[in-house]
């Protein structure tokens, strides 16, 4: 049962990363838990980002258009 825990945690957290990536690329400004976020990150973060699992969520301008991607911890899913 624990390897399945470690595979859906490190499924979760490569979703992460390639989300970041893809805003990133796209010009959008990313935020994980309010802080702002970018790649390559320091081990530090990704170690504490590898722990838990995310939701994520939009901020759009005046014009609709989608300026940020906001990663937000969660305790359960």
């Amino acid at each position: 049962m624990e390897a399945k825990t470690q595979d859906a945690s490190a499924g979760i957290f490569e979703w992460l990363l390639e989300e970041i990536s893809n805003a990133q690329s796209a010009g959008m400004e990313v935020a994980v838990d309010g802080k702002i976020y970018s790649l390559p990150a320091d081990v530090e973060q990704m170690a504490v980002m590898e722990n838990f699992c995310y939701m994520k969520s939009y901020s759009s301008d005046e014009n609709g258009r989608i300026v940020r991607i906001d990663f937000d911890h969660i305790e359960s899913v």
